[in-house]
């Protein structure tokens, strides 16, 4: 785990990832998690709207799958913004 350049939770979660069959999903969200608060952007003149957006996103399970889901949607959708 310490040669991850990533948290050691993050690493230890990237490693059990292989033995329940889901390496992509979590190497999506592990790279999501990085990237920090810039996934979902909220101006301070579109707070009410940039909410409701990220609700179109949310998932049962938390925010990881909700960013999970933000990835596939953009995947899904040639990668366009």
């Amino acid at each position: 785990m310490a040669e991850f350049p990533v948290d050691p939770m993050l690493a230890k979660m990237i490693i059990l990832s292989e033995e329940y069959k889901c390496l992509d999903q979590i190497l999506t969200i592990v790279a999501m998690i990085t990237v920090g608060n810039s996934v979902f952007y909220r101006p301070k003149d579109r707070a009410m709207h940039a909410d409701n957006a990220k609700l179109n996103f949310y998932r049962p399970g938390g925010d990881h799958l909700a960013l999970l889901n933000v990835y596939s949607q953009w995947a899904e959708n040639s990668h366009s913004a």
